[in-house]
């Protein structure tokens, strides 16, 4: 059971979380243009944005644990086998971490401190390749189709654990 229940997360949750974290990269970068401009100008910013934008909105915004041990958090009682309902798309705005958080920037600094992937023994094994994939996307559009704008219609990332655009219609 542990073995397919764990396959099946593997299998599907990379498939809405990648495509997610692409969609929602373009959706930054297309309502931001001169961040676009910026990358386009300077490749080696592809990484960074990649990762400003899974700080910003998380594909998954949200992941549930169960507690281990009775413990305290910030002065609240957690008993083992508690359900936590952990807000990494909070924790990825906090302003003690990083300045200005509400704001996409693709030259922030210290942007792959995010918890997009999580972290420990339940981070995402698959985070280095969807990384990867979301680069690789970026990196073929902006040689295929410069020039590329948002188009009338596009939506903003929703979703309460799963995030991303439901519409992003473009022009080139």
């Amino acid at each position: 059971n542990e073995v397919v229940s764990n396959a099946a997360v593997m299998m599907f949750g990379g498939i809405e979380t990648s495509e997610g974290m692409t969609a929602t990269l373009f959706w930054h970068l297309l309502v931001e243009p001169a961040q676009m401009a910026a990358v386009a100008a300077d490749r080696s910013l592809v990484a960074n944005a990649v990762d400003e934008s899974l700080r910003l909105e998380p594909a998954a915004s949200r992941v549930d644990r169960y507690a281990n041990a009775d413990t305290k958090l910030a002065g609240a009682a957690i008993r083992q086998g508690d359900l936590v309902i952990v807000s990494l798309a909070a924790a990825n705005r906090d302003p003690a971490m990083f300045t200005d958080p509400d704001r996409f920037d693709v030259r922030r600094t210290n942007a792959r401190a995010h918890l997009a992937f999580a972290q420990g023994p339940h981070a995402c094994i698959g985070s280095h390749l969807a990384r990867l994939e979301t680069q690789a996307a970026l990196d073929a559009t902006l040689d295929a189709w410069p020039g590329m704008r948002i188009d009338a219609g596009a939506t903003p990332p929703t979703g309460v654990v799963f995030r991303k655009p439901r519409r992003l219609p473009v022009r080139w």
